[in-house]
C-alpha cells in the first residue's frame, strides 16, 4: 500500500527504497501532474552535503494545479513537503508545464528556465531572474530557442534556434558565459536537436545529413572547430545523454536488441562500445537513458539509469534500470515504473513514459506513475548504485570531480582541521575480533559470508579514552560497500551501531551516525578519511579537508569498529590515537573551524538563511551591505564564498571598519562585477581583471601577518599591506537583488 506521502519499500525482488512526492491534494484531486521533463534534464537540484533535496514538478493551472512546484524531500527524515508555486498566478509561467527546464548541476538554488528567446536562471529560493542571453542579441529578432542544455559548470550552453514565422528548426547554438561569445551552427538536413556535454567542449547534433536510413550525429570540438560525422547505419545516437567527453547512446543499427553503447568524441575513428543490451526485440527498454551523474572521471567507472513502460511485461519491459560503462553489459534492475498504459491517468501514451532522470549523486531517481488509476504521480527512488559499481575495475588512482561538481572550482572545503602531532602508530594492526574478515598486514577485508549483508568485520584493538583522538584510514575502494567509525560498541557487525560512521559505496563518503544520513563526499582510492575528536566536537575529513562537523557529543570509551557488506571489501592502513586530555593537542594558537557568516549592521539589505540581499538603495551605488558578526581579533583567519553572481557589481572582504557601505573601507577586498573578478585594497586596484564564474571558489587569507587572495585553489595576489585587527567580514552591494550566499569564515581560537 503506498503512502500518501513519504518512503516506502518496493516488494521483493526489489526490495529498494521509494519516494511518494506527489498526491491529489496537490491537484484538487484532479490529474494535473505533468510528466518530468525528459531523462536528460535535472528535476532535482544538486543537494550534495544537504540534508534536503529540491524537485520541481509540473502541476498544471488547467487541470487542477497550482503551476510549476517546489517539493522538498529531506532525506534524513524521508518527509516530503510541497513548498508551493515557483510563480504566482499574475506570472505567464505559471501556465507553463515546466518541460525543458532544468536546475543547474552546481548551483543548488539556479532553475534553468526558457521564455522564448531567453534563457534564464530563476532563484527558487528568492524568486529572482538572471538573464543568461538572449538570441535577439545575436541573430535579431524572429527567433525563439527550444530544447537548452548547459555544461556541468554553468558556462557554456546550447540550444535549438527556431523561426518565430515559421516554426522551423534552423539549427544550434552554443553560448560562452566566459567571454559572452554565440556561435550558430546551421541545419545540414532534417533537423532533430542538439546537446552540450557536461564539459562544455563538443556539441552533440541529431540530423539526417545525408539523406538515408535515418538521423545521424554532428560531433563538434568546440575548442578546435573540428566535426565528424557518425551516420545511422553506424551507430549514431537514438535517445541518449552526455557526460565528459562522451555520450550513452541507443544504437538503433546494433546487432543486439535494445543496445545502447559508450562513444567517445575524442576517438578517431568513432567507435562505440556497447554496455548494455537485452534479449527482447519487442521490448523497449531503457526506453531513456539518464547521465545526469555523470563526472569527469573516467567513463568506463560510471552508469546510466534509464526508464520504460511497455505493453509487454516482460523483464525490464515497465522498470527503472542502471547499467554500468565498464563493458559487463549486467544492469541493475532498481524499482517498478508502476505505470499502466491502458488506465486514464497520465494522458496519452507519451505522457504516460516515465522518462524519468538520475540526480547529480547518481542515489536517485525520479518520475511520473499513474499506479494503474486516473492521474499521474511523482515518485523516486533510492538507487543502490554500490550493487551495480562493485565488481567495476578501477584505474590504479582515479580521479573523481568533487561532489559532483563543476569545473572551474573545486567543491568549497573549509580550511585543514587543526591536528594534533600523533603519539606513535601502535605496531602492528588496530583490528581485532575479526568475523567472516582476514588481516594481512594493514589490510582488512571480507572473506567469508554473503555478499552485500553486514555480516562481516572487526572492532579495534585499541580507544579513545576519553577527549581528543581520531581514526584514519585510506580509502582503497570506494564502490564496495563497507562502514567505518568510532562506536561505544565492542562486537558485532551492526552498521546502525556504529555512533560515528563513514560509508563508502558508489564512490561516495557518506557520514552515517548510528544509521542516519548526514552528508556526503565523493572519494577515490588513496584518499585519506580522518574521523576526529577534538573539544568534544566530532568532524569528518578528506585528505585533512574537513566536510561535515556533527552535532552529536561523543560518549566514551569509543573503539574503531567496521562492517564490511560487499565481498572483498577492505579497509586499509586504519590507526586510532588516543590524544586523552591534549598533551598532544595543537598549540592553542590555532584557527578555529570556520563558521557561517552572520550579517550585522545591514543597510538597505536583508538576511534570507545564509543569503545577504540587497533590497533597497540606488541601483549600480555602493549604498547597501553588511558587516559580520564574527570578529578576528588577532592571528590567522580567512573568508572563503562560493560565487553565485558573477555579474552583479558586489565587493567582499575582510576590513577593520565596523560598519558602513563605502568600498574603499575594504582593507582587504575583491571586487566582482560582469564576469571578472580584481583585488582592490581600501578602494585601490591591486590586479588587472580575472575572469570568474557562478561556481568558483575564492578565498582571502591571513596567514602569519600576510594576506592571499585564492581563486580556486590557486593564489593570485599576495598582499604588500599588513592587516590591522579586528577584522570583520565586509560586503558591499551595488545592483538590488545582488547577493552573497553561504560565507564562512574561520578565526583564530
Amino acid at each position: 500500500m503506498l503512502p500518501e506521502r513519504g518512503a516506502f519499500t518496493f516488494p521483493a525482488p526489489y526490495d529498494t527504497v521509494g519516494v511518494r512526492l506527489t498526491n491529489g491534494s496537490d491537484c484538487n484531486s484532479a490529474d494535473c501532474i505533468n510528466y518530468v521533463g525528459y531523462s536528460y534534464w535535472n528535476n532535482i537540484n544538486n543537494h550534495v552535503n544537504q540534508d534536503t533535496m529540491l524537485i520541481f514538478v509540473g502541476m498544471d493551472r488547467t487541470r487542477g494545479g497550482a503551476g510549476p512546484s517546489l517539493l522538498e524531500y529531506n532525506k534524513v527524515t524521508d518527509q516530503v513537503t510541497n513548498l508551493g508555486p515557483l510563480f504566482p498566478e499574475s506570472n505567464s509561467l505559471s501556465w507553463a508545464t515546466g518541460e525543458g527546464w532544468y536546475f543547474s548541476a552546481t548551483q543548488p538554488y539556479s532553475l534553468y528556465v526558457n521564455n522564448g528567446a531567453s534563457l534564464q536562471r530563476f532563484d527558487v529560493v528568492n524568486k529572482t531572474f538572471h538573464i543568461v542571453f538572449s538570441v535577439a542579441d545575436h541573430m535579431g529578432s524572429g527567433h525563439y530557442l527550444h530544447q537548452f542544455h548547459s555544461s556541468a559548470d554553468d558556462r557554456i550552453h546550447s540550444a535549438t534556434v527556431k523561426s518565430s514565422d515559421t516554426y522551423a528548426s534552423l539549427g544550434c547554438m552554443v553560448y560562452s558565459e566566459s567571454d559572452a561569445s554565440f556561435t550558430f551552427f546551421a541545419s545540414q538536413g532534417s533537423y532533430d536537436e542538439c546537446q552540450i556535454d557536461k564539459s562544455g567542449e563538443w556539441l552533440l547534433i541529431k540530423e539526417d545529413v545525408d539523406g538515408l536510413d535515418g538521423e545521424d550525429n554532428r560531433i563538434i570540438n568546440l575548442q578546435t572547430g573540428e566535426e565528424k560525422i557518425l551516420l545511422d547505419r553506424d551507430g549514431a545516437a537514438g535517445h541518449s545523454d552526455m557526460g565528459y567527453g562522451y555520450m550513452i547512446a541507443a544504437d538503433n543499427y546494433a546487432s543486439d536488441a535494445n543496445s545502447n553503447k559508450l562513444w567517445k568524441f575524442s576517438d578517431s575513428p568513432l567507435q562505440g562500445k556497447q554496455v548494455y543490451h537485452n534479449a527482447n526485440w519487442n521490448v523497449f527498454a531503457p526506453a531513456h537513458v539518464s547521465h545526469g551523474n555523470a563526472t569527469a572521471g573516467a567513463a568506463e567507472q560510471q552508469y546510466s539509469c534509464g526508464s520504460s513502460v511497455n505493453y509487454n511485461n516482460a523483464a525490464g519491459a515497465n522498470e527503472i534500470i542502471c547499467f554500468g560503462h565498464d563493458g559487463a553489459d549486467e544492469a541493475l534492475v532498481v524499482a517498478p515504473v508502476m505505470t499502466n498504459l491502458d488506465a486514464f491517468g497520465g494522458g496519452d501514451a507519451y505522457a504516460k513514459a516515465p522518462k524519468g532522470n538520475i540526480d547529480v549523486s547518481g542515489q536517485y531517481f525520479v518520475w511520473t506513475s499513474n499506479m494503474g488509476g486516473d492521474r499521474l504521480d511523482a515518485f523516486l527512488v533510492k538507487v543502490p548504485s554500490h550493487l551495480l559499481t562493485a565488481e567495476a575495475t578501477q584505474s590504479p588512482d582515479p580521479t573523481p570531480e568533487p561532489e559532483p561538481q563543476p569545473q572551474p572550482g573545486p567543491e568549497p572545503q573549509p580550511d585543514p582541521e587543526p591536528q594534533p602531532d600523533p603519539e606513535p602508530e601502535p605496531d602492528g594492526s588496530v583490528w581485532t575480533d575479526l568475523i567472516n574478515a582476514s588481516l594481512n598486514g594493514a589490510l582488512l577485508t571480507k572473506t567469508s559470508g554473503c555478499d552485500g549483508c553486514d555480516d562481516a568485520g572487526a572492532v579495534s584493538s585499541e580507544q579513545i579514552r576519553s577527549g581528543d583522538g581520531y581514526l584514519e584510514f585510506t580509502v582503497l575502494d570506494p564502490y564496495k560497500l563497507h562502514y567505518v567509525g568510532l562506536s561505544v560498541s565492542e562486537s558485532g557487525t551492526d552498521s546502525t551501531e556504529i555512533d560515528f560512521a563513514v560509508s563508502l559505496q558508489g564512490g561516495y563518503a557518506e557520514v552515517r551516525e548510528n544509521g542516519t544520513y548526514r552528508a556526503d563526499i565523493v572519494v577515490g582510492s588513496g584518499d585519506v578519511i580522518r574521523i576526529s575528536v577534538i573539544d568534544g566536537v566530532v568532524s569528518y575529513s578528506v585528505n585533512a579537508e574537513i566536510f561535515y562537523i556533527s552535532s552529536t557529543a561523543p560518549t566514551y570509551p569509543m573503539n574503531g569498529y567496521t562492517t564490511l557488506l560487499d565481498m572483498d571489501s577492505s579497509v586499509s592502513d586504519a590507526v586510532i590515537v588516543d590524544l586523552g586530555d591534549g598533551s598532544a593537542a595543537p598549540e592553542p594558537d590555532v584557527v578555529g573551524d570556520p563558521v557561517e557568516v552572520i550579517w550585522d549592521q545591514l543597510i538597505n539589505a536583508a538576511v534570507y538563511g545564509d543569503t545577504l540581499i540587497k533590497t533597497l538603495g540606488c541601483e549600480g551605488c555602493d549604498d547597501a551591505g553588511a558587516v559580520s558578526q564574527q570578529v578576528a581579533n588577532r592571528g590567522d583567519t580567512y573568508l572563503e564564498l562560493r560565487v553565485m553572481d558573477s555579474h552583479k557589481p558586489q565587493y567582499f572582504g575582510l576590513s577593520s571598519e565596523s560598519s558602513g557601505t563605502t568600498a574603499s573601507n575594504l582593507n582587504f577586498g575583491l571586487e566582482i562585477q560582469s564576469g571578472y573578478v580584481s583585488v582592490r585594497e581600501n578602494g585601490a586596484r591591486r590586479t588587472d581583471d580575472m575572469a570568474i564564474y557562478c561556481g568558483d571558489l575564492i578565498r582571502i587569507s591571513v596567514v602569519d601577518g600576510v594576506v592571499s587572495y585564492v581563486l580556486n585553489g590557486t593564489s593570485i595576489y599576495v598582499s604588500g599591506d599588513t592587516p590591522a585587527y579586528p577584522m570583520r567580514a565586509y560586503s558591499r552591494l551595488l545592483s538590488v537583488g545582488g547577493i552573497v550566499r553561504g560565507a564562512s569564515m574561520a578565526v583564530t581560537q
